[in-house]
């Protein structure tokens, strides 16, 4: 019970895989549903400059499976109606992760590396809102983190993630997260963090008109989030996240994100 617990706060930064250093329990699997509600006026570095408020609906599901103690194994599906793509499938990823360090079982801090595999059809990349960077995506990635004053269960937490992509084309990109977590009466879960992404390309204005994925871009965000969760007994955890953009280079600015998620753990 005490390893899921440490999934109650799967991220969603930039409606990502998972990224937090600690699994959940061997044979059970996660399921992430959620609905995030976006709204931006302004595409920095964009030509021409968006004359209406940019509106993206995404709904994001995430199925997690720790075959082992040592290894995950996740796969997300996101859908996006937004104000150039009708409901449509936005894109489709699988992810795989190995735990060297837990800081769980007596590790001094836990720490995992792992690999992903994104794919993303041609007419959502034409969407600026959408952040991937190619049909396909290919991201090294790793995370650690620690936890602190954990008696039966955690009080606070701190972790890091990183992480190193190319896609099938273009230029690499490199991201980085850095969250805080406190856990209060193993019920109320709050989080703070940063989720900053830097891209290589050798282009640093969007041709908004004919746009085709971030894979030529030099671009770069920085997104600022809170997020607030309650544990409902072994039903899972229903979670609030409200997230704003406070740096764009070639990206959409000022970016306001509302999420609602629902975690529910279960077996077979």
């Amino acid at each position: 019970m005490k390893k899921w617990i440490g999934l109650l706060l799967l991220p969603l930064f930039g409606f990502s895989l998972e990224v937090q250093p600690w699994f959940g329990d061997v044979y059970e699997f996660h399921l992430l549903s959620s609905y995030t509600y976006s709204r931006f006026t302004k595409i920095q570095g964009g030509d021409p400059p968006l004359n209406f408020p940019f509106n993206v609906n995404l709904v994001y599901f995430d199925l997690d499976f720790s075959p082992s103690p040592e290894w995950s194994i996740d796969l997300d599906f996101q859908l996006a109606d937004t104000s150039k793509q009708s409901f449509n499938v936005r894109t489709t990823a699988i992810q795989g992760r190995y735990l060297w360090l837990d800081d769980i079982i007596g590790d001094w801090i836990s720490l995992t590396t792992g690999a992903s595999i994104r794919f993303t059809p041609t007419y959502a990349l034409n969407d600026v809102s959408c952040p991937s960077h190619a049909n396909a995506d290919f991201v090294f990635n790793f995370s650690f983190g620690k936890e602190l004053e954990a008696r039966e269960n955690w009080l606070f937490r701190l972790w890091f993630y990183g992480e190193v992509g190319h896609g099938n084309r273009g230029s690499p990109w490199i991201r980085g997260i850095a969250a805080v977590e406190t856990n209060v009466e193993d019920h109320h879960k709050l989080a703070l963090y940063a989720d900053g992404t830097s891209g290589y390309g050798r282009y640093t204005h969007i041709d908004v008109n004919s746009f085709d994925g971030y894979a030529k871009i030099r671009n770069k965000s920085i997104d600022l989030g809170f997020r607030y969760g309650y544990r409902i007994g072994v039903w899972g955890t229903i979670r609030a996240e409200y997230i704003r953009r406070v740096l764009a280079r070639a990206s959409p600015a000022q970016v306001n994100s509302v999420v609602i998620s629902y975690l529910l753990p279960f077996s077979f």
